[in-house]
């Protein structure tokens, strides 16, 4: 019989009656025996830290794959393992493999894969046949087998006559739309956030136009089509002004923003880092300030990790040459404790990062009682320590905080 003791650990789960408190957690064979104090076991491996938390494990949407097809980036293997590094037990996938995941034997694949770790897998569906933005591909068949929602990833619909009909269609299942809103016409080409930085790199411009018409677009798509949409990756100040006005009206409309865009901004380009060359691209720091306030009032509802696994051939070349994403299933929580821990309480990084996400998908929320499976992540937020190649599980190393300091530490992952 495996045993696990987590010695002395603030939980940190709204739901829990131990919320906030300390105590220690007693699992056994994947099932969490006893919560209390004082707590003891001869036989148990002691899991003990400076100052332990503990939350239920993180759920991340929109997680990008290399398997299938492109196994030299990322396997399901190697993105589990990276995920449970990180603190994540639940991967909502999309669907730009190769093959796309447009269909129920591609969707059973990965909800089914050996060596998925005990890592929960949820395929997103592609929204568009070979996510080209021409014709819908077969929602209902996708459903049966178990997609969670249905989009095409970062790659924006522009068609609005495609995305109305695909917010139509979902309703009737009363699945989510995920979609990344840029406008193409206005960013095509772009390198970078368009403003003073870029004019001071000589670097053609993304406007936060793009973004913000896209969005407009999709809320009144929505409002037409009485569906739920979540608009993915925002990184625009405008954008959540929308978002905010949308929900005032009570429309089913949700939104996520990348953990990068809450620390970095545009003048970190400075030096040409490859690694921070992402998509949405990183914006001002008014932008940043106003995704941050945008999560405290709820205005945003989750943070994603936006894991882009790649590899060197692609990356690691010239800047405007270099294809956009950075991996960041590892880093995603441990930089948000780290880097706003001025700015955001832990318990609303947390809330971003579990309960949301899930709710929003209409899956169930895994609990902190005895008696139940134990889906949890265990952190410390007093440990020093430096990001290095050597930690990375992912098969791809394009992470912008290689070499970077962290306060926080993920600790132990049970699934």
């Amino acid at each position: 019989m495996m045993e696990t003791l987590v010695k002395n650990v603030t939980l940190v789960h709204q739901p829990s009656e131990y919320h906030l408190k300390k105590v220690d957690i007693l699992i056994e064979n994947g099932i969490i025996a006893k919560i209390g104090h004082n707590l003891s076991s001869k036989k148990s491996t002691i899991v003990s830290g400076n100052n332990l938390h503990c939350t239920i494990g993180l759920c991340d949407i929109g997680t990008h794959s290399g398997e299938p097809g492109f196994e030299h980036r990322e396997t399901i293997d190697s993105l589990t393992k990276a995920a449970l590094k990180g603190g994540f037990t639940s991967l909502v996938i999309f669907p730009g493999t190769k093959p796309i995941t447009q269909n129920k034997s591609q969707i059973r694949y990965l909800i089914n894969h050996t060596d998925r770790n005990n890592v929960q897998i949820l395929p997103v569906g592609a929204l568009s046949k070979d996510i080209k933005g021409q014709d819908l591909a077969e929602f209902f068949d996708m459903r049966e087998a178990g997609a969670v929602a249905f989009g095409d990833g970062l790659v924006s619909v522009q068609d609005s006559g495609l995305l109305s009909r695909a917010l139509q269609y979902a309703s009737t299942t009363d699945k989510l739309i995920i979609h990344h809103p840029d406008d193409h016409t206005l960013s095509s080409g772009g390198e970078m956030h368009e403003g003073e930085t870029s004019t001071l790199l000589g670097m053609k411009g993304q406007p936060s136009i793009s973004e913000i018409h896209a969005v407009q677009r999709d809320i009144l798509l929505l409002e037409y089509n009485n569906g739920r949409l979540l608009i993915h990756a925002i990184s625009a100040k405008e954008s959540i002004h929308e978002i905010k006005s949308a929900k005032k009206k009570s429309l089913k409309v949700f939104c996520s923003v990348p953990y990068t865009n809450l620390i970095f901004t545009d003048t970190t380009l400075m030096d040409f880092d490859q690694n921070l060359k992402v998509t949405p691209p990183l914006r001002s720091e008014k932008d940043r300030k106003a995704l941050i306030n945008g999560l405290k009032d709820d205005t945003i509802d989750c943070i994603i990790s936006n894991h882009i696994p790649l590899d060197e051939e692609v990356k690691n070349l010239e800047f405007p040459y270099s294809e956009s994403g950075a991996s960041g299933i590892e880093t995603c929580f441990v930089a948000c404790l780290s880097y706003l821990k001025d700015e955001l309480s832990i318990e609303k990084i947390v809330e971003k990062l579990t309960v949301n996400p899930r709710k929003i998908l209409h899956l169930t929320v895994p609990k902190i009682i005895e008696g139940e499976r134990a889906d949890l992540c265990v952190f410390d937020t007093d440990i020093s320590w430096t990001y290095e190649k050597s930690d990375i599980c992912s098969k791809s190393n394009n992470n912008p905080f290689l070499g970077k300091k962290f306060t926080s530490k993920v600790i132990y992952t049970v699934c």
